[in-house]
């Protein structure tokens, strides 16, 4: 090996300055951030694997270990600076191990294996775990919310005009319930993503008689891709992984969209707390709900990252490119970072909330979104098609309207003005029945369907979200223990491996 380069003899010039400025320089440090653990848990259970198959004798595979265990204690800054002569990140390892141990030890990590790793499979994995565990932190912390407002009666809208009564409870647990499904996005992205491309080789795999089940283990795995291109020319679980993320962050802005405008003057539904508030530099009288803008700006750079991701890909060869291998991947990381920060600063914000259910109350009392209550109450009255009964209680609408008057002070003999013109007589309703049919704390009791706004089915919808989130968290829970036995195996196997060369 030349002391300047490493695997560069075909080429009879070293990088060039532009080049290593704009391609290898920018590569270098993200992997450096994000590769040194990942590269030295892969190296250390291929090289184990090279041993047990008696690829390599227990010698040289003691010293090489020794050698990669010296570099993963001192840590990336042991790496040194980038330097051009090397080119790539693995290169700059590499050369770390030959100092120690010289290249004829050194140069055996590469038997049958080129640089294409699985690392980006084994940050992404982690990415997605932690993850996981910050949204199911946030979807426990919205049950608890809805529990606590279940009885928080409010309207709600459809193309945002009053619709039906519902209660803030209610609202919060269709939230976790889409939040959920996104976690189960997510989860099915690190099943995915959660498969070893180990002995894959450039993209034929290899003449030796490798081991790809054991570095699989090893490394904590559910098992390996089988076919050794589709191991170097997908990347398929990049892009799960990016749309998955992306889904999350739409989901999340939706809710900062109907929250940011409950914060506004004209709703004053809620307060988030004032260490979660912005305020002007010019107008002295505003706190703003800055939070919801950041996160909802925040999904936009998610679905651009999700769209440069599929972008990368499109009519990319199959096989192994740095289209592949490096450029789809920086953009889903970056994603996943955002989307941790945003959970973060929206659960943070979400418990300092203030809630104003006196006026939500309010709101609902004034409003016709009990309307069809009272069209369900006089056909269940008899006589009468509920279709019937909706073109009668929308004229007494329309007739309220013109006349200025909301849902308040509408009464019966107005109502029975609508019968008359429509059908010719008055209905066979009384006054309380009216009365109880347009009171938005009856129409919430009413509605006590699976699923519905009636406190008790919020409770009942919270205990079954609470259950099936549990469930889910032990799912990751038992993923992280699959991982950490993992690398309590890969560490016993290092340690008798060693033991054994020393004792010899």
């Amino acid at each position: 090996m030349s002391k300047e380069t490493i695997s560069r003899e075909r080429l009879e010039a070293p990088p060039g300055t532009i080049y290593a400025e704009t391609i290898l320089e920018p590569s270098h440090l993200f992997m450096l951030e994000h590769y040194f653990s990942p590269l030295a848990s892969t190296n250390k259970a291929w090289t184990v694997m090279l041993v047990e198959t008696g690829i390599v004798d227990e010698d040289r595979g003691a010293a090489l270990l020794d050698a990669i265990l010296d570099l993963e204690a001192a840590g990336p800054e042991a790496i040194g600076d980038f330097d051009p002569r090397y080119e790539y990140f693995y290169s700059h390892v590499e050369r770390f191990l030959t100092e120690r141990v010289g290249e004829e030890i050194a140069g055996e990590i590469n038997i049958a294996r080129t640089r294409p790793e699985p690392l980006t499979r084994l940050l992404l994995r982690s990415r997605l775990l932690d993850l996981c565990d910050a949204l199911a932190g946030f979807c426990g912390n919205l049950l608890t919310l809805a529990e606590r407002e279940a009885d928080t009666v409010m309207p709600q809208w459809t193309h945002f005009q009053p619709a039906q009564i519902s209660t803030l409870g209610h609202y919060l647990v269709g939230i976790e319930n889409l939040l959920a499904r996104d976690f189960d996005r997510l989860r099915a992205a690190y099943r995915t993503t959660n498969r070893c491309t180990l002995g894959c080789g450039a993209l034929a795999g290899t003449s030796y008689p490798i081991d790809r089940q054991l570095v699989s283990d090893l490394l904590g795995f559910d098992g390996f891709q089988e076919n050794t291109i589709d191991c170097v020319a997908a990347a398929d679980y990049v892009l799960e992984t990016a749309t998955a993320t992306a889904g999350l962050m739409v989901s999340l802005s939706r809710l900062c969209q109907d929250l940011w405008i409950w914060h506004t003057e004209e709703f004053g539904f809620i307060e988030i707390g004032d260490d979660y508030a912005g305020s002007s530099s010019m107008m002295p009288q505003k706190k703003n709900a800055y939070v919801f803008e950041f996160v909802r700006a925040r999904a936009a750079h998610a679905i651009g990252d999700a769209a440069a991701a599929l972008g990368t890909l499109r009519a990319a060869n199959f096989q192994d490119l740095k289209d592949v291998e490096e450029e789809v991947v920086t953009p889903v990381v970056r994603s996943l970072d955002e989307a941790a920060r945003a959970l973060r600063l929206l659960d943070g914000s979400i418990r300092s909330m203030q809630i104003n259910r006196e006026l939500m109350l309010e709101h609902a009392r004034r409003s016709f979104a009990t309307a069809t209550e009272l069209a369900a109450a006089i056909h269940r009255r008899g006589g009468l098609s509920y279709r019937t009964a909706h073109r009668v209680v929308a004229n007494l609408v329309l007739r309220a309207s013109r006349l200025g008057r909301d849902a308040r002070n509408v009464d019966l003999a107005l109502l029975n003005e609508s019968a008359r013109d429509l059908l010719g007589h008055e209905l066979e309703i009384d006054e309380d029945t009216f009365r109880k049919a347009l009171d938005p704390v009856a129409f919430v009791a009413a509605h006590a369907v699976t699923g519905g706004p009636a406190p008790n089915a919020v409770r009942e919808s919270v205990a079954s979200a609470r259950a099936t989130l549990d469930e889910r968290k032990r799912a990751v829970e038992d993923d992280r223990a699959a991982l950490a036995d993992a690398a309590a195996e890969l560490a016993a196997r290092v340690a008798r491996l060693r033991e054994r060369v020393a004792a010899e």
